[in-house]
């Protein structure tokens, strides 16, 4: 279907966008190549595509389809603002899922090759393309909610694929370690050698040293009324002692008796 609208803005090229067939209204996406100062490895200048004003329901996968037309889509990247680096990934709940971007967006279409980008930017300014389709529709509203609400649960197939990745990349990390730990022999002739065993802790002498210090202090420990006479003597110091706080308790009552001033009889 054919528009009427500008070419290309300050070197951008201007395409329609659709969101579904039904649609009446036209988003416009902008798109041109895309130039750094220093080259990146998963923004390749020569074979990436850098669109702006990309609308909020635009997904990854609705955006390879849309530009596999150009050419073979190598990965789409979304961003809130123009960046060389790659999205942030958070580990939480997938290990290699991309913090979503909310509201409008830039994003960069990686080809496998750069004819895809002159393809590109040679498209008429009358073109529109549609973004949902019957055969790949996009979700929104309740549907795109219950979508992200499954999405965030993990499946033990996915989960268990990942962790033997995890595992895999762990182990050779350990065996390379090991490989330049075994080092060749210097000038010398000498090669130092380490011992990969792991030394067990040493239980029977811990617990020698524990019962050897219990035992010192029951040795330190006097025997207190061991002895019937030993229970008899204590009982009756106990009883001399109630006895002597009793009659302390006496003058003091007396004394405060007598020291009280006020006498209503």
């Amino acid at each position: 279907m054919a528009i009427d609208t500008v070419s290309s803005v300050y070197g951008f090229q201007v395409v329609g966008l659709r969101f579904s067939e039904e649609s009446k209204g036209v988003h416009q996406l902008l798109w041109k190549k895309h130039s750094v100062r220093f080259y990146n490895k998963s923004k390749p200048p020569d074979r990436t595509l850098f669109i702006v004003n990309v609308p909020p329901y635009c997904t990854k996968d609705a955006f390879q389809r849309l530009f596999a037309e150009f050419g073979k889509v190598e990965n789409v990247y979304f961003h809130k603002k123009p960046s060389s680096s790659p999205p942030e990934q958070e580990k939480y709940p997938h290990f290699s899922s991309m913090v979503p971007v909310f509201g409008f967006k830039v994003a960069y279409v990686v080809f496998k090759h750069s004819s895809a980008i002159k393809k590109a930017m040679s498209v008429p300014p009358s073109t529109v393309l549609v973004l949902s389709t019957k055969e790949h529709p996009v979700l929104t509203g309740m549907q795109k909610w219950q979508q992200e609400y499954n999405k965030e649960f993990v499946s033990r197939t996915a989960l268990s694929g990942e962790i033997k990745s995890l595992m895999s990349e762990y182990d050779n990390k350990c065996e390379q370690e090991r490989a330049a730990a075994k080092q060749e022999p210097d000038d010398e002739g000498w090669v130092t050698v380490t011992s990969g065993k792991k030394k067990k802790p040493q239980l029977k002498k811990i617990d020698e040293l524990k019962n050897k210090k219990s035992k010192r202090k029951k040795k330190n420990k006097e025997l207190v009324n061991f002895y019937t006479f030993q229970r008899r003597q204590t009982k009756m110091d106990h009883l001399a002692q109630l006895r002597k706080k009793f009659e302390e308790d006496k003058k003091r009552i007396s004394m405060m008796r007598a020291s009280r001033k006020f006498r209503p009889y």
